[in-house]
């Protein structure tokens, strides 16, 4: 049941991504939605849940990336995982460390799509990957406490942990 709430979730996002959200563009660049989500949701839940929403959002970006398809599957599922490492030592319900997170992971996606680029021999501009950081930052801060109501009862079974 938790699959296909975040894959309706997740499809959500993406329809939003490409019609509503670049009206709140700020010189062309505007947050993502659905990265953001991913990231938060594999904060959260851990690292076989960030491989389902990692592929399933880079899928979900790539059908509206034409010059490379695949390079956000391959990304997403990459920096899902390090989310989910990250997820596994803080405490949830802070807003913090995922906020921090976010910003941090969507340099590492736009500095990974410029590499990836590079080698393709396509000019991709990385100068825009900071504000979209800090855009989807913000994001991150008014979104966590919402992805977090999402079912997840391993979380709920989970012993508590001090490091």
């Amino acid at each position: 049941m938790e699959k296909l709430i975040v894959t309706l979730v997740s499809i959500a996002l993406v329809i939003l991504d490409n019609s509503l959200v670049p009206f709140f563009s700020i010189n062309g660049i505007y947050p993502s939605l659905l990265f953001t989500f991913a990231i938060a949701y594999a904060l959260i839940n851990g690292k076989s849940k960030a491989v389902f929403i990692g592929v399933l959002s880079g899928v979900l970006q790539d059908i509206f990336f034409f010059n490379g398809f695949g390079v956000n599957s391959f990304l997403n599922l990459l920096l899902c995982l390090l989310a989910s490492i990250i997820g596994e030592s803080i405490f949830k319900s802070k807003r913090l460390i995922p906020v921090i997170s976010v910003f941090i992971i969507t340099l590492l996606k736009y500095i990974g799509i410029f590499i990836i680029f590079y080698l393709i021999k396509i000019r991709v501009d990385l100068t825009r990957s900071f504000i979209m950081g800090l855009y989807n930052a913000v994001i991150m801060f008014l979104g966590y406490r919402l992805v977090m109501k999402i079912p997840n009862e391993e979380y709920k079974r989970r012993p508590w942990r001090f490091k």
